[in-house]
């Protein structure tokens, strides 16, 4: 059974073990170039929430989220329709290890982050989801969607294919 848990503690196993599942997670050329200097900054930053997933001590996912108007300011360039809103957090990254999707890891994830959002009076999260891979699906079906609105060629990612902006909150 998969078990996710907000990390506490950035030491090099949890950015090792993120950097391992981001390069075996995704396409080949989405990866950051300076992928490890990245994550080390950004898992220290105490505004971010760090969610490893893990099949008993075996790390096979991770959900990182942002503060909303940090991912504006990163993605005003590629998404100028994004809008500021200090009542959100965006997810920046969600991955899970091929072998281990389709277990409802993500939904574990997603219910790991609701909790430790609550303890910041966050209710409501954003997010760029792929439509290829089912992720805009997953959140269509695990939240109350408030806004949505299709990008047909995201450029971000390295590839020129459809992609969700998805504002959502959770049903209860």
């Amino acid at each position: 059974m998969l078990k996710a848990e907000a990390t506490c503690s950035f030491d090099d196993k949890v950015i090792s073990d993120t950097l391992s599942i981001n390069r075996a997670a995704y396409p080949e050329g989405w990866a950051y170039d300076d992928a490890e200097e990245y994550y080390t900054q950004v898992l220290k930053e105490s505004d971010n929430v760090h969610i490893m997933l893990r099949d008993n001590d075996k790390s096979v996912g991770f959900l990182l989220a942002i503060p909303h108007n940090a991912a504006v300011r990163e993605l005003k360039e590629d998404d100028p329709s994004m809008r500021e809103n200090a009542s959100i957090y965006y997810i920046e990254n969600v991955a899970i290890l091929p072998a281990f999707r389709g277990r409802k890891g993500f939904s574990e994830m997603l219910r790991v982050l609701r909790r430790q959002l609550r303890k910041r009076a966050i209710f409501k999260i954003s997010l760029h989801a792929r439509v290829s891979n089912g992720l805009s699906k997953a959140i269509q079906k695990n939240m109350t969607i408030l806004k949505i609105r299709r990008i047909d060629a995201w450029r971000y990612y390295n590839f020129e294919e459809p992609t969700d902006y998805i504002e959502a909150e959770w049903s209860c």
